[in-house]
């Protein structure tokens, strides 16, 4: 299930109970070890702002078996985005400067069409594919684009683009304890308090404008419900 980014990150709650708490007992929270599901919402420009202070002003370049160091450009600026390439989950385009003989200080962009895979165990995102497509119009020069960036992505932007989304969950758990140390209505009449206190994410879904990050959290927290909501009973239509 897909959530936009203006909608609260508490929608959709899984509360699974690993130990049943008497309830005469419930107000003793360390009784209770419990996991909380939540879908958070990690805008494109989070990784942006990541991808710059990692690669702007980073030279291409490649080493050949003399030592020989061939410098193709140097990236300008670059901006993330989801990818209509089938098979693909973002485009990644980048502002370069060349830098070599024929085509020195010549401006260009390139987009990056990328596949992602997500290790559960490190929790880590990686590039696993990629494939170009240039705006160049010149033959010679999208033929080293191609020889640039292919030479480049098995290198240094593999190595670059591993997204570690830990510490932006840290920032949540943090505001997410805050509230819950005041009693979180999730519902009308039904209150959530207690403490988070580790979390692992289990998928992470790229959409139009950020990642949808499916995170379980562990803690000891407890459902007071205070309210039952009743509905009014439909009752069927018998056809005679």
């Amino acid at each position: 299930m897909f959530y936009d980014s203006g909608t609260p990150a508490v929608l959709e709650l899984y509360f699974l109970s690993k130990t049943k708490i008497e309830m005469e007992k419930a107000e003793d929270l360390s009784k209770g070890l419990n996991f909380i599901r939540l879908p958070i919402n990690i805008d494109y420009a989070v990784v942006e702002t990541y991808l710059r202070k990692k690669m702007i002003g980073e030279t291409i370049s490649s080493e050949a078996e003399d030592g020989k160091v061939s410098t193709y450009a140097e990236i300008l600026d670059l901006s993330l985005e989801k990818s209509q390439n089938e098979g693909y989950d973002l485009a990644l385009e980048l502002k370069f400067n060349t830098l070599t003989t024929f085509f020195r200080n010549k401006e260009g962009k390139i987009v990056l069409h990328l596949s992602l895979d997500f290790d559960e165990e490190e929790q880590l995102v990686s590039v696993n594919n990629f494939k170009l497509e240039g705006n160049t119009k010149n033959w010679l020069l999208n033929r080293s684009l191609e020889t640039m960036v292919n030479t480049f992505m098995h290198g240094k932007i593999k190595n670059k683009m591993k997204f570690d989304f830990r510490p932006e969950i840290e920032k949540h758990l943090r505001s997410m304890n805050e509230k819950l140390d005041n009693r979180l209505e999730v519902a009308e009449g039904i209150f959530l308090f207690g403490r988070l206190n580790t979390f692992r994410i289990s998928e992470i879904i790229p959409q139009a404008s950020q990642f949808l990050v499916l995170v379980n959290f562990e803690g000891n927290t407890l459902l007071d419900i205070k309210k039952i909501i009743s509905h009014p009973q439909i009752n069927p239509q018998v056809d005679t």
